[in-house]
């Protein structure tokens, strides 16, 4: 039976052992336990865990699970379609994406119409995602295991090595967002290069919130 490893915060795990793992989603995201399977590549079956983190996860941990081969499940790139296949066939769909490179990996789907256009899965490793439609029941869990904090990508996909996006459409209510914003600002009034790129500020939902922002300062109110 095939093996797969959904990744929670610590803090989840006494109601896991109790209840099994629910399921999340909803509105834009679809509904159901989100997992990868366990393949030879750790880094591909645990790439979620950074970016987890990043949220407020805290210290996150692997809950291991079996599903029988046969299962219906949903793969797909968090960005991108998700198709139905048996756990038997998601694990073999990663293996054979584990073993690609995931930078010469990311040229291709961004060359290729086909998974542009939602009309084929992505290539690159990085980012897939599977869904199982129910929930997990405790007697499926095998184990739960602790995992090194560091592991996979944040952001997005090869985004190690690229200057953040501060704006306030993509980092809003994010730690460390107005500090990006101060530096920023401060650079453009000192003639000084900026280290991070900042979109928006022409657009009115930036222009708005500032304005609350300072009106709650200075204690005038909601500003319009």
């Amino acid at each position: 039976m095939p093996v797969f490893v959904h990744l929670t915060s610590e803090r989840n795990l006494p109601s896991i052992r109790r209840e099994g793992i629910g399921m999340a989603g909803g509105r834009a995201r679809p509904r159901g336990v989100y997992a990868l399977p366990v393949t030879s590549n750790f880094y591909v079956s645990h790439q979620w865990l950074r970016e987890l983190r990043r949220h407020g996860g805290g210290m996150i941990v692997g809950v291991y699970f079996r599903l029988p081969k046969g299962e219906q499940v949903e793969v797909g790139h968090y960005g991108s379609i998700h198709c139905p296949m048996t756990a038997a066939e998601a694990v073999a769909l990663m293996m054979e994406a584990g073993k690609r490179d995931p930078g010469a990996a990311r040229v291709a789907d961004k060359g290729s119409k086909a998974v542009q256009r939602g009309r084929s899965l992505p290539s690159s490793p990085e980012g897939f995602e599977v869904i199982v439609p129910r929930k997990v029941a405790p007697g499926e869990i095998l184990r739960v295991k602790a995992l090194p904090q560091v592991v996979g990508w944040r952001y997005r996909p090869g985004a190690h090595g690229r200057p953040p996006c501060s704006c306030i459409c993509c980092e809003r209510g994010q730690y460390g967002v107005r500090k990006l914003l101060r530096r920023v600002e401060e650079a453009e009034a000192a003639g000084r290069p900026t280290k991070v790129e900042l979109f928006g500020r022409d657009e009115k939902s930036f222009r708005r919130s500032n304005r609350l922002a300072e009106a709650r300062k200075s204690g005038d109110g909601p500003a319009d």
